[in-house]
C-alpha cells in the first residue's frame, strides 16, 4: 500500500486544462445569476414586512390610546417607545407618522420602508355610516410607490364619512386629505 501512495506522489501532476476551469467559472455565474435576484427579492419583501409590523405595532398603541381616551393621538411615544413617532415625513428606519382626523375619530399611520414604498394605514372609529350606508368603523390599507427616501405626510382629514369602502376588496375612499395619500384603500396590504 505504501509503494502504491509512493508512486502516485511521485507521478507528474498536470492540473486542470483551461476548458475545465472555464465549465467551473460558468457553473459558478448561472448560480449567481440564479441567487442574487432571489435574495434580493427576499430582502425587499423582508423591508416591506419591517414597515408593515412598525405600522401594525403603532395602530395598536393608537387602539390602545383610543380604549382608554376615545381620541387618537399624534404622538403615542409613551405607550410604543420602540418607535420614533415624528410629525414630519417618515423616512426608514421605524420612523411612524400619525395624522389623527375627523373630531380624533379616525388616523392615518404612515411608514416609508426601504423597498422604496410607503405603506398606510386608515383606523376609523366613527360610529355613523358611509354614503354606501356601510359603517363608517373600519380599518384600511394602502401602498404607495415612492421615488424619494421619505413618504409624504398625509395631510389633516374631516371626515370618512364621505367613503365608499367594501372590507372584501379594493374601494374608493376619499378621506379628504391632501394628494399624498392614494384614495383607494384595501381590506389588507
Amino acid at each position: 500500500m505504501l509503494s502504491s501512495i509512493k508512486e502516485r506522489r511521485d507521478r507528474d501532476e498536470e492540473g486542470f486544462t483551461l476548458i475545465e476551469l472555464m465549465v467551473v467559472v460558468l457553473i459558478i455565474a448561472i448560480l449567481l445569476a440564479i441567487a442574487i435576484p432571489t435574495f434580493l427579492g427576499a430582502r425587499n419583501g423582508a423591508n416591506a414586512r419591517a414597515a408593515q409590523s412598525d405600522l401594525r405595532n403603532a395602530l395598536t398603541a393608537e387602539d390602545t390610546n383610543w380604549t382608554n381616551n376615545q381620541a387618537f393621538a399624534a404622538d403615542l411615544s409613551s405607550l410604543e417607545s420602540s418607535l420614533t413617532w415624528v410629525s414630519v415625513a417618515p423616512t426608514a428606519g421605524n420612523n411612524v407618522v400619525a395624522v389623527p382626523g375627523d373630531s380624533n375619530q379616525a388616523v392615518i399611520l404612515g411608514a416609508f420602508s426601504k423597498d422604496g414604498n410607503c405603506y398606510y394605514v386608515l383606523q376609523s372609529n366613527d360610529p355613523g355610516t358611509l354614503s354606501s350606508g356601510a359603517s363608517a368603523s373600519f380599518t384600511g390599507y394602502e401602498q404607495v410607490p415612492q421615488s424619494s427616501s421619505a413618504c409624504p405626510v398625509p395631510g389633516a382629514f374631516t371626515s370618512v364619512s364621505s367613503m365608499t369602502y367594501n372590507q372584501s376588496g379594493k374601494a374608493s375612499a376619499n378621506p379628504q386629505t391632501t394628494s399624498a395619500v392614494g384614495t383607494t384603500w384595501y381590506g389588507s396590504w
